[in-house]
């Protein structure tokens, strides 16, 4: 093999790299160039390098260099030092929030003592929004999130050092961060302007268009990688602690360390803040599908962590659950076109909602007359409206003849700190649960059918379970796998209050309410969780 013919070999397998194997691209000339000729043709760089401008032609190559050489110096490297206390070590380095799991050293397996160590600095991405200095990133990156049922506190890292991508560092102030949302503001004094990013509008990005995500994924500064936006929207994701959740999905890589990164479009415009990946197992590395928070949400919080130093969001006082089909079915409303409501499962005592007259069980269908779209477009709306300001709400009420159509006005309060928040979801009402009741050995006819052993709650078995105040109800023993019950999502230990929005207060009520529902019909459960919390639950009866 001559060496003219090995460089036509090696020019060939360029192209096709450099084409990123699009199918039927060049097909000819690629044919060609494989299968050689009678007189193999000498190649140049001067003859490949003028072939680059009819390669640029037909793959627009030229659009990515150019953002990436623009948007690179505005991307930073972050470096947070976190200081090591007492209970950490104590607690054996478990990671951040999952030591709500072990409080006390109650459960078996109990954490050895440890001696304080220097914790190693947590890393990730930012970019520079404005030239004097503001950088937006990950909360995640420089804080962490410390707790259990009685307490929820985000600590801070005691240093946080920025580096540019001419390597110049800068030690940074943080200048303000939101859990919810899991966004950041820090700054840096530089006596300089700095290049920044311009903001992009994420409303207008659209599914197939093509992105690329910038940051030091495993540290590796100034890199690049691009992809597509898979998706847009996603929310409820187990992956991140944000409450609110509205991720544009891409296939660009996206690594341990790009957090806080710019995914930015083809203008060089950023439309979202890298956050989170699907990955791999424990080994956290992407496998095709990552997450970026948009900046229609990430800008309205940075403004204001620039402004004010937190937060300020609008409160209604609500605890709200999407209106699935069976939930329609079991509130009645099988028949209506209820796509995007939200049921509210819990109104609290003195806070607006109920101020205003809402109840338990009422289904939200609009705000100030537009249409909802589920439960994060419910959460998000009422958060940008200032604490004072007044909304209106389109609801179904409950009422005698069943739910009837009302529009109720609300003075918004302002939204508690987003750890108080977690504090609530981690289970604070039923500080004093300490153990599940033992199992009964005889389940009832009917609940047995369903997968459900219950028994009356008493005094005894409320004070064990940790259920607080005057409340009766009918108290979940065991729940079989693959039942009715276990579909729904009942759990042992949860407290079943009502079927059908009828109170029950003992086993032979539960028994005397489920037997008016026939073969294949759903019935209405509201239960209050071991966690405190309410909701309304659908429980198809088994077919005969």
């Amino acid at each position: 093999m001559n060496s003219s013919y090995r460089a036509k070999r090696f020019v060939a397998s360029a192209s096709l790299l450099a084409m990123g194997l699009v199918i039927g691209f060049g097909a000819a000339q690629i044919g060609t160039a494989v299968a050689g000729s009678a007189e193999p043709q000498e190649v140049s760089t001067a003859s490949y390098t003028a072939a680059a401008p009819a390669l640029d032609e037909q793959i627009p190559q030229g659009a990515f260099v150019d953002v990436a050489e623009r948007a690179q110096p505005a991307v930073v490297f972050i470096e947070a030092t976190h200081e090591m206390r007492p209970e950490d070590a104590q607690q054996g380095m478990m990671p951040d929030i999952f030591r709500r799991f072990f409080p006390d050293g109650e459960q078996e397996g109990e954490m050895p003592e440890m001696e304080p160590q220097p914790m190693p600095p947590s890393q990730g991405s930012g970019f520079l929004i404005r030239s004097t200095g503001y950088i937006l990133t990950n909360a995640h990156v420089i804080s962490r999130i410390l707790g259990d049922r009685d307490e929820v506190e985000t600590v801070r890292a005691k240093e946080v050092i920025v580096r540019l991508s001419n390597e110049d560092e800068y030690e940074a102030e943080i200048v303000g961060l939101d859990i919810g949302t899991d966004v950041a503001v820090l700054k840096i004094s530089a006596g300089e302007d700095l290049p920044y990013l311009p903001l992009g509008d994420s409303d207008a990005s659209r599914v197939g268009e093509w992105v690329m995500a910038l940051g030091a994924p495993f540290g590796l500064t100034n890199t690049v990688s691009a992809g597509i936006i898979s998706a847009k929207g996603r929310a409820q994701l187990q992956l991140t602690a944000n409450f609110y959740q509205d991720f544009i999905q891409t296939d660009a890589a996206i690594n341990p360390g790009n957090s806080g990164g710019p995914l930015v479009n083809l203008n060089g415009e950023v439309i979202g803040m890298n956050t989170a990946i699907v990955s791999n197992g424990l080994q956290q590395q992407f496998s095709g599908v990552g997450f970026a928070s948009p900046m229609k949400l990430v800008g309205k919080v940075a403004e204001q962590l620039i402004t004010h130093g937190r937060v300020i969001r609008g409160w209604v006082g609500v605890t709200i659950g999407p209106l699935t089909d069976d939930l329609a079915e079991g509130f009645g409303l099988a028949d209506m076109d209820l796509d995007g409501a939200v049921v509210l499962q819990e109104v609290n005592p003195g806070e607006p909602a109920d101020q205003a007259g809402l109840q338990a069980g009422d289904i939200v269908l609009a705000m100030d007359g537009t249409k909802l779209d589920g439960n994060q477009d419910f959460l998000q709306r009422i958060a940008i409206v200032p604490p004072g300001d007044t909304i209106t709400l389109d609801v179904l009420k409950a009422a005698a003849s069943g739910l009837e159509e009302a529009t109720v006005s609300i003075t918004l309060g302002e939204r508690p700190t987003e750890e108080e928040i977690f504090r609530r979801n981690l289970g604070g009402t039923n500080r004093a649960r300490r153990e599940q009741p033992e199992e009964p050995t005889a389940p009832d006819d009917i609940s047995r059918t369903l997968g459900l052993t219950v028994t009356d709650l008493t005094a005894e078995l409320a004070e064990q379970i940790g259920y607080e105040g005057e409340i009766t109800g009918v108290l979940v023993m065991q729940v079989a796998r693959g039942s009715s019950a276990a579909e729904a999502l009942i759990g042992r230990g949860a407290l079943i209050l009502e079927v059908g929005r009828q109170p029950v207060a003992s086993v032979a009520e539960f028994e005397a309410a489920l037997g008016r529902f026939g073969p294949g019909e759903v019935a209405l459960l509201r239960i209050r969780n071991t966690n405190g919390q309410f909701a309304f639950v659908p429980l198809r009866m088994p077919e005969e």
